[in-house]
C-alpha cells in the first residue's frame, strides 16, 4: 500500500508539473521494421481560406468585386448577399481600397460613412462600430476584413439602403 501511494504521489507531482520530466532513453541500435499498419492518429483540419490580396480585391469583373464577394464570405455575409456585396463594392468604389469619397468621411470600397458609423455622435458615444466592438478607431476600416464585417454589422442595421448606390447595383443585377 506504502509503494501504491508513493507511486501515486509522484505521479500526481509530474502532471502538476511539480518535478521535472525524465527524458526517456532513445533506442539503441537499428530498429526494427514493424509488422503492425502505421495509422495516423491525428485528425485533418480543412485549410483556411486566406484573405484575398490586394490585386485580388481590387479587381473587377463586369460591374462586380469577386475579391470583396469572396472575402465578404469569410467573415459571415449571407451567400444570397454576395451578388450585392460584388456589386455594391463596384458602384461605391470601383473596388479600389483606398478611395474616400464625402470630403474624406467615407472610407474603403465600402465607403463606409465614418461619421455615421465610427465617430461619436449623440446614439453611440463612442461610435456604433465601436459600440459592437469591431473597430477600435475608424483607421481600424482600412483593415479589409475589418471593413468586410463592418460592412455586414451595417447591412445589419439597415439594409443595402445603407449605400447610396444599392438602386444601381440592384438594376444590375435584375433585382
Amino acid at each position: 500500500m506504502r509503494y501504491l501511494t508513493a507511486a501515486l504521489t509522484l505521479a500526481t507531482a509530474a502532471l502538476l508539473g511539480l518535478m521535472p520530466a525524465m527524458a526517456a532513453e532513445a533506442p539503441q541500435g537499428s530498429p526494427e521494421p514493424s509488422r503492425r499498419p502505421v495509422t495516423s492518429t491525428s485528425t485533418t483540419m480543412a485549410p483556411q481560406p486566406s484573405t484575398p490580396t490586394r490585386s485580388e480585391l481590387e479587381r473587377s469583373d463586369g460591374q462586380s468585386c469577386p475579391g470583396w464577394m469572396e472575402l465578404a464570405r469569410q467573415v459571415g455575409w449571407p451567400e444570397a448577399e454576395l451578388p450585392m456585396v460584388g456589386a455594391v463594392t463596384y458602384f461605391e468604389s470601383r473596388c479600389l481600397l483606398d478611395v474616400r469619397g464625402d470630403r474624406g468621411l467615407s472610407w474603403t470600397s465600402w465607403q463606409i460613412h465614418t461619421k455615421s458609423w465610427c465617430l461619436p455622435n449623440r446614439y453611440y458615444p463612442n461610435g456604433y462600430l465601436q459600440s459592437l466592438r469591431i473597430v477600435n478607431t475608424c483607421e481600424d476600416l482600412l483593415d479589409p476584413p475589418t471593413a468586410a464585417r463592418a460592412a455586414l454589422a451595417i447591412w445589419q442595421y439597415g439594409g443595402w439602403k445603407q449605400w447610396t448606390t444599392w438602386q444601381k447595383a440592384s438594376t444590375t443585377l435584375g433585382q
